[in-house]
């Protein structure tokens, strides 16, 4: 049986946005889907780009969905809302995720990231702003409008707080988005960006200096510190080593 998914309304400008980007807006068709929509004839290589990703990446739990293109505009499944929101809503309450979130939702995006890679694929602008919560709470991988596809050159770049300071813009690699998960476990884990309370500036001094925020009372503070010092060489490496974490709670 074939499946049928919600179709492209007409007036398409009358529908509820759901997000902006740099490249795209995000409208709602129904509770089950979105549009994607790029801003400008400038910004349609990039949904082309995320197109393509898609096509490649096919079907992953850890993933959002891609449901089918039409005129450029794609048409994904509707999810929550991102994983920086929970995030906000905790820390405005003074708390954190409960430690089982914590490491469900490391083991999610490293799952997501390590599928991503062995597909010839780098997110670039990885974060807790990128990841999606589905309505089990689930957490899954998003947007790869200006990520990078076979080597090619991507048009995002990470934040200030994620980036290596190492590492040139616009040369991403593994190692920069082992880097970049490590900012996002962090604040997955404390609710909050490295050196959240400091200016970009600041924080690519720190960082060119290898002077990181101490993580030795978080639950994956050794797995954070390891990104930040790039002492791993896959994602699939962290990905065991919280699988080893969540074994002993």
């Amino acid at each position: 049986m074939e499946t049928k998914y919600p179709p492209i309304p007409e007036k398409i400008w009358q529908l509820q946005v759901i997000s902006n980007g740099v490249s795209g807006i995000v409208l709602k068709i129904s509770d089950t889907a979105v549009v994607k929509i790029a801003l400008g004839e400038e910004n349609r290589p990039a949904l082309d780009t995320e197109y393509a990703i898609y096509q490649r990446l096919g079907h992953h739990p850890s993933i959002t969905k891609l449901f089918y293109q039409q005129n450029g505009m794609l048409v994904l499944e509707r999810l929550q809302y991102p994983l920086r929101k929970r995030l906000h809503d905790l820390s405005d309450m003074g708390k954190v995720p409960p430690t089982t979130d914590i490491l469900r939702w490391a083991l999610q995006i490293t799952d997501a990231l390590h599928y991503v890679h062995s597909c010839g694929i780098l997110q670039v602008d990885i974060g807790a702003h990128n990841a999606l919560l589905d309505w089990e709470d689930n957490l899954k991988l998003c947007d790869f409008a200006g990520s990078s596809i076979d080597g090619s050159t991507p048009t995002v770049f990470p934040s200030r707080k994620s980036q290596n300071t190492n590492i040139p813009d616009g040369e991403p690699s593994v190692q920069s988005e082992i880097f970049a998960l490590g900012s996002m476990l962090y604040e997955v884990e404390t609710t909050k960006q490295p050196y959240h309370d400091k200016s970009d500036s600041d924080v690519t001094k720190l960082f060119s200096r290898g002077d990181f925020p101490d993580v030795s009372t978080l639950i994956l503070g050794n797995v954070i510190a390891r990104c930040w010092k790039l002492e791993y060489e896959r994602i699939l490496e962290i990905m065991n080593d919280v699988k080893l974490i969540w074994d002993k709670i």
